[in-house]
């Protein structure tokens, strides 16, 4: 492309301008002919930036390019399908700095700049890099938990270095925890995104992943600061140079008081409530419409859930534990049994299924309170259904 072109050519044109030239000077060693840097945003409002964003600032400014480098997927609505299908693509795209700061400052959300300590050669080589992957397009499998705007940035800043590497001489503590706590750290402010991602991360909560996909917004710059660049002769130097606030914070991310424990722990009053209405006043109807609006909830969970874990590739093929409560086969042996005796054994089999499961919730880092209160919801009102048919 004309960007990395341009940036390739020869520093002596730039370091032989004439006094008075608004091109800003290029130093003897040509240490400012390309500047690298890793932009940080903070979360936002909208749940999907409840996590931040990072992405590459490349500058010449000999030749006024100044350009931030984003891994960015397609925002139609076929690509949001996508990403629960696993099929998402993304690739890095350049965006003028200017344009692409200015749309964080306008939502009110904090930008820091930390320049890489990289060598004249590899500020180039990552540019070309860079260039070569929006080149290429869309080609990138993407999701939250292992191919994001973090892990992508620091495996392109790998291939970036040349005969050297990233050293860390510390990591901080959620890095080296599971995926699954590493999830929910990093997910706090945002209970319903924590929510969101506990229900589709599966197994892969009690793995963990290599260093390159352990990283996202929050981390990546306590790590590098605690990182140093390795040559092969031995040398040293700090992976950072320096940091300084583009724009501040100013909108507030107080998460809402209506949090998925709030909510699920609502819903379980309230059908606590209907069950004892329907045994002591005999409210039979206000029973029966809550057991069709619950019972069709999970079993539109639950084909969702079977989905992703058996056929999307979102995570890879892998268990995911709420399978447990939201088995589609519930709706299945209501419909074949509902007219026969039978149907009590089934409800009792499902009450001691999803009483079981509750036991579970020390066995994975994937079961929390909000899913367990949804158990629990269900068990009610199976037991429930047991007693009355029995």
């Amino acid at each position: 492309m004309a960007i990395i072109c341009i940036c390739l050519t020869q520093t002596a044109t730039a370091q032989q301008l004439q006094p008075g030239d608004s091109t800003v000077m290029v130093l003897p060693d040509s240490s400012n002919f390309v500047t690298a840097s890793l932009i940080v945003a903070s979360p936002g409002k909208p749940i999907y930036s409840a996590l931040g964003h990072s992405s590459i600032r490349m500058q010449c400014p000999a030749h006024h390019l100044d350009f931030c480098y984003s891994l960015e997927t397609d925002v139609q609505a076929i690509n949001f399908i996508q990403f629960f299908t696993g099929e998402a693509k993304a690739c890095f795209a350049a965006v003028p700095s200017d344009e692409f700061l200015g749309y964080y400052r306008s939502q009110g959300r904090r930008v820091m700049e930390y320049e890489l300590n990289l060598t004249h050669h590899e500020k180039q080589r990552l540019w070309k890099l860079l260039d070569d992957d929006m080149v290429e397009g869309a080609h990138r499998k993407f999701n939250f938990l292992l191919n994001n705007c973090s892990s992508a940035t620091m495996v392109i800043l790998d291939y970036a270095l040349i005969d050297e590497t990233f050293q860390y001489d510390s990591l901080p503590a959620p890095m080296n925890q599971l995926s699954g706590e590493r999830v929910r750290y990093h997910s706090r402010r945002s209970p319903w995104m924590q929510f969101i991602m506990m229900s589709l991360i599966g197994s892969p909560a009690d793995s963990n992943v290599e260093l390159p996909y352990r990283f996202c917004p929050e981390n990546m710059v306590p790590a590098l600061r605690g990182c140093h660049i390795e040559s092969s002769d031995g040398s040293t130097r700090p992976a950072l140079l320096g940091e300084k606030e583009i724009s501040p914070q100013t909108i507030d991310l107080s998460p809402s008081p209506f949090s998925p424990t709030v909510v699920f722990a609502t819903l379980f009053v309230f059908v606590l409530l209907v069950t004892l209405l329907e045994w002591k006043l005999g409210w039979h109807r206000l029973a029966h419409v809550t057991d069709v609006i619950l019972f069709a909830l999970q079993t539109l969970v639950a084909v969702f859930m079977l989905y992703i874990t058996t056929v999307s590739c979102l995570f890879g093929l892998h268990w995911n534990w709420y399978l447990i409560p939201f088995c589609p086969l519930a709706i299945v042996l209501w419909l074949v049994f509902r007219k026969r005796k039978a149907i009590s054994t089934v409800y009792l089999l499902f009450t001691v299924v999803l009483i079981i499961f509750l036991l579970l919730t020390p066995v994975s880092l994937q079961l929390d309170l909000p899913h367990q209160l949804i158990t629990a919801t269900l068990a009610t009102r199976t037991a429930s259904n047991y007693l009355a048919t029995k």
